[in-house]
């Protein structure tokens, strides 16, 4: 074989050699052809954008992109990869393989979803300037409270919230926005998907979306002459493109009182009486024979003569009237999904609550005088594109309420359970026993018959009704509320004209009516005597007219109303050459509200106006306009001009910040600032008080020497200047996130409220004219204050477990810095009641505590014995009598020696809004497992609760815990706690308002825990379900209190309000 076959050719072999150095050195000709890059960055749209941060990552290579979008930079790695960072965009890497480049950013889908509704729109939250909160569904279904704005308690900055009663269908909360700063209407204004509501309990927690608070003068300007006491926003849900979701959802819990009042024993109760009325030197009520019976109770079960253990009890008034619990339940299925032109959301809900009464069987009464309550709601939210630039909304929804009660007065029904002697019989009559009979026989004895069985019983001792009596035996009360919304709206996209231009039109009717069904029945009441004259045994005496209960009798009554309300809004949102945001907003609204009983319809137009402006996502600036007429004023003078501006600096987007956001340290700083007028035109029932009110019936006698004719009365004098309060507002803020994880909000605000409607009160009496005849003014002045704290933490731990945790702190205290007061005289210790103090200030007697041995004073506030009332050298002109052992000692702070209404001081706090209120959570998840708790308090709040002391008086003769540290000989001289002063049946110069019984209202409740468990989608899968969940919850579970009782609940403004309730629940959501 020829050695020449196997040669390969130099030509060959060159190509080899050639191809084997270009593999081998490409990066490097690559690397050496791009030691410079040059590029264009631009959002998803196409839009360039400009000031966006282009790093080499790895090194502190960095650039911005210009006006246009464009960066050149110098490589300096082999391999180089872009970092292009951008804010309110996905941080983009790019290896670069050619020196020409184009990098599409995505908008971070966090900030796309952080969207925040504002005054007839939304806006993104990067972009807002003013003072704005929201929660979203996932809070607001945490609680089983029927009553929504009782479940949003704690939860909302800014946001106090104050529940007094907790009965099916009566759980009204009142709310304040940044506390108060007026003498008249101070409730924030409430809108439903941008349409005025006068409550929104009624509505189904499963159909809100969001609530939202707007406080400063930049959010509520636009509403204008109904903004300065703060708005809030509620958001139903919407339909979403996508396939048909339906989500049922049930729930049953049980409702207990949350706090219910304290009971006494008989034995106890028996010496507490007899030393009340030993300490007013009268004799005992019960002699030691009758407490030797009562005794009986404490030392076994009860006397052993059958006829002396009904006689002599040990009643629990609180179980006969109460029952241990009482059950809720609620249901609601919602239906939801869209294709690309129609969307939908549907949601029907139910809402049993029952009430605590122990009622009798409706079976034997005929009919049921249960508190409770019975709730059906419906809502149809729809949207439908006719086209790209034509979109259309009708939503439309419904509610049913029907309260039911019993036909007695509910504070005598508590007053008497709570306030009822356990050593009275009862509460209805029994067999074996003799009824009194009016006169006597022939020979002076008393007449007797049997008793008739299942009687009221009353204590004739008790100035009250039978309480029994009024919850079972006189009827009962049925309100049947309903209400009917629809909304219809129509936004046209005028894109053709300008980019981003586009005009709504919207209007909504609300009819609602409150149907109230009363039903009356007289019964018959007993009295018991226990020790009568001229008999040897106890007997019943017939306390009525009749022996024989009336027939029930029905009346009703039908209070309805409508709302009507229309509004055309011209909206603009535009971004120029990515840097320039600009939106614009104009609407023009008239509201309208009338009640079909005749009243004069209530009318309101107005315009409003918003403009916003971003540069290049880092400074920012907001204008907002009212101008809006009412007709509570006189013609000339209806409408009023509202403007209010606001600035924003996002520090964290400046180039010098951008290490500390690019790792991730600040991730947002943002400063904002607002000032602004908003308007308050809620100045009470009566309306008109521009017109004079004169009666011209008032007398239809005739005055002599002007012959025959009616007197003219003059109500009220009109005042034709009358106009709207004024409130000008301030707010400073700064946000803050760290490590993407963790917000921090501080905001602090001023307001200077002037123009308030007031009564004159220094007009001298030789006018003619009282106060209340005298013409209203604009001269009260407020000053309110404070700041809010926002914290709120959110991280995965791991991919399994999530934590989370955040809270909110409120302060605002406010200040009447005028209020036309009269300057009480020089001998005054405080010449002002109002002037210089917050509203709703206590005022009272301060319990002297100092040490002055020669004056009677050993510090414990009390006067300790008769020498000491001497020695005082005090004279007491209150309380209706002369001060005795075991009686405060009031400080005499004008120095006269006596002790009246001269000596009134400011007593801790005001009894109106607290200044402090809170709320923090705390929750975890892991895998299908999750956990929440959830805080709610008040703080610098005080009160004084009506009956607290009185009832130890004459007729109720009630004893609460408290009075377990009263004052008596035997305990001073034992050296025991004292705190409470000596007991009395008739009063006392002890049982007035003073520094002891306005109690310090102070309060954190656990307003709701829960656990729950979601099933593994595998598992649902199978029974063809997307989402099975599982949970229980509490709500008001535990209270922790400054009270010096646990006989009501702090928020309760009363004894005898039926208490907040604590409730235990469990539930299932499902997804299908």
């Amino acid at each position: 074989m020829s050695l020449n076959k196997f040669q390969i050719p130099m030509k060959n072999l060159c190509r080899f050699f050639l191809l084997m150095g270009l593999i081998l050195f490409a990066p490097v000709m690559i690397y050496a052809e791009i030691k410079n890059v040059k590029g264009i960055v631009v959002d998803e749209s196409g839009e360039s954008l400009i000031g966006a941060t282009v790093k080499e990552k790895g090194t502190a290579n960095v650039t911005v992109t210009n006006f246009e979008g464009v960066f050149n930079l110098k490589l300096t790695t082999p391999k180089p990869v872009l970092e292009i960072t951008y804010m309110g965009y996905e941080t983009a890497t790019y290896p670069v393989k050619t020196s020409q480049v184009k990098v599409v950013m995505k908008v971070a889908e966090k900030l796309l979803d952080e969207t925040v509704v504002v005054a007839y729109g939304t806006q993104r939250k990067v972009t807002v300037t003013g003072s704005v909160a929201s929660i979203g569904a996932d809070d607001i279904k945490k609680s089983s409270a029927p009553n929504i704005t009782a479940a949003i308690a704690g939860r909302l900055p800014g946001l106090t919230t104050i529940q007094t009663n907790g009965a099916p269908g009566k759980d009204e909360v009142t709310m304040f926005l940044r506390g108060a700063a007026t003498y008249n209407d101070k409730k924030p204004l409430i809108l439903v998907d941008g349409i005025p509501r006068e409550s929104i309990r009624e509505i189904d927690a499963n159909e809100v979306q969001s609530i939202t608070v707007l406080k400063d003068a930049s959010s509520t300007a636009v509403f204008g002459v109904r903004g300065a006491n703060g708005v809030i926003l509620v958001t139903t849900r919407r339909g979403e493109k996508g396939k048909v979701s339906v989500r049922p959802s049930l729930s049953y819990s049980m409702q207990t009182f949350a706090r219910k009042s304290t009971r006494r024993n008989s034995w106890d109760y028996v010496r507490l009486l007899n030393e009340a009325r030993k300490n007013e030197g009268a004799a005992p009520e019960f002699d030691g024979k009758d407490v030797a019976k009562f005794d009986a109770w404490r030392d076994g079960s009860g006397p052993s003569d059958p006829v002396d253990r009904y006689w002599y009890p040990n009643t629990d008034w609180q179980s006969i009237y109460f029952k241990d619990y009482a059950s809720m339940v609620k249901a609601n299925v919602d239906i939801s999904g869209g294709s690309d032109r129609l969307q939908y959301f549907v949601n029907a809900g139910y809402v049993y609550q029952g009430g605590m009464y122990n009622t009798e069987p409706k079976s034997q009464l005929g009919y049921d005088p249960q508190a409770k309550m019975n709730r059906y709601n419906f809502r149809s939210n729809i949207d439908y594109s006719f086209s790209k630039w034509i979109k259309a909304s009708f939503d439309l929804s419904s509610f049913i309420e029907k309260v039911n009660g019993t036909n007695g007065v509910e504070s005598a029904v508590w007053g008497d359970a709570i306030t009822a002697r356990p050593t009275s019989p009862g509460p209805l009559t029994v067999a074996g026993f003799k009824v009194r009979e009016n006169g006597t026989d022939s020979e002076g004895n008393v007449l007797v018959h049997d008793v008739r069985p299942g009687q009221v019983v009353h204590d004739p001792v008790q100035t009250l009704e039978s309480g029994y009596g009024n919850m079972n035996r006189s009827g009962y009360n049925l309100q049947t509320r309903s209400g009917v919304n629809a909304i219809a709206s129509l936004n046209v996209d005028l894109g053709f004209i300008t980019k981003g231009l586009s005009l709504k039109g919207l209007a909504s009717f609300e009819s609602r009516s409150n149907n109230v069904t009363t039903a009356l029945k007289g019964f018959v009441t007993y009295k018991y005597e226990r020790k009568p004259a001229g008999l040897d045994q106890p007997i019943y005496t017939f306390d009525g007219d009749n022996e024989e209960d009336d027939p029930l009798s029905l009346h009703r009554s039908t209070t309805s109303n409508y709302f009507l309300n229309m509004q055309m809004q011209l909206n603009y949102n535009r971004t120029f050459n990515s840097r320039h945001y600009v939106t614009g907003m104009v609407l023009f609204q008239r509201d309208l509200r009338e009640v079909a009983s005749g009243d004069i319809p209530y009318n309101m137009v107005g315009l409003s106006a918003r403009g916003t402006y971003a540069f290049d996502s880092r400074y920012l600036a907001e204008v907002n306009i009212g101008y809006n007429g009412t007709e509570q004023f006189a013609p000339s003078n209806r409408f009023g001009f509202f403007p209010a501006f606001s600035l924003g600096w996002v520090i964290s987007n400046e180039s010098f910040m951008d290490n500390l956001r690019n790792n991730g340290i600040i991730s947002n700083l943002k400063l904002r600032a607002s000032v602004g007028k908003v308007g308050n035109d809620g100045l009470g029932s009566t309306r008109f008080l521009y017109l004079d009110n004169i009666d011209l019936q008032y007398h239809t006698s005739h005055i002599p020497s002007l012959g025959n004719g009616g007197k003219i009365y003059e109500r009220m004098v009109g005042n034709k200047n009358i106009h709207w309060e004024v409130a000008w507002k301030q707010n400073y803020a700064v946000d803050l996130t760290l490590f993407d994880d963790l917000d921090l909000t501080f905001d602090y605000f001023i307001e200077d409220r002037s123009d308030i409607l007031i009564e004159r009160n220094t007009v001298p009496a030789i006018s003619g004219l009282t106060s209340s005849q005298l013409p209203r003014v604009n001269m009260g002045e407020i000053k309110n204050k404070g700041y809010e704290i926002t914290l709120d933490y959110n991280t995965d731990i791991t991919r399994d477990l999530n934590i989370n945790f955040g809270g909110n702190f409120s302060y605002a205290r406010n200040k009447v810095i005028s209020a036309d007061e009269a300057v009480l005289s020089s001998d005054y210790a405080y010449r002002y009641r109002e002037t210089g103090f917050s509203l709703g200030q206590n005022w009272g007697y301060i319990i002297d505590h100092t040490v002055d041995p020669e004056h009677g004073k050993d510090g414990s506030g009390f006067f300790n014995s008769k020498e000491d009332v001497i020695n005082s050298g005090l004279t007491y002109e209150t309380g209706g009598g002369i001060p005795q052992p075991g009686d405060f000692i009031y400080k005499d702070l004008n120095g006269d020696h006596i002790i009246n209404e001269k000596d009134m001081a400011p007593i801790k706090y005001s009894s109106l809004v607290p200044r402090i209120s809170y709320g923090f959570h705390i929750g975890a998840s892991y895998k299908g497992f999750d956990f929440s708790v959830m805080f709610q308090g008040v703080g610098q709040y005080s009160k004084y609760y009506s009956g607290r002391g009185i009832f130890e008086e004459e007729g109720s003769k009630y004893y609460l815990d408290i009075c377990d540290n009263r004052w008596n000989e035997e305990r001073y001289a034992n050296g025991e706690k004292i705190t409470h002063p000596r007991l009395a049946n008739s009063g006392s110069v002890s049982h007035i308002q003073n520094s002891y019984y306005i109690m310090d209202a102070a309060y954190m409740r656990l307003k709701n825990a829960e656990i729950g468990y979601t099933f593994p989608a595998r598992l649902t899968r199978k029974a063809k379900m997307n989402h099975v969940r599982i949970y229980i919850s509490g709500d008001n579970l535990c209270t922790w209190t400054a009270l010096p009782t646990k006989a009501f609940d702090p928020e309760q403004a009363s004894v005898v309000d039926y208490p907040l309730m604590r409730t235990f629940n469990c539930g299932i959501n499902i997804q299908f």
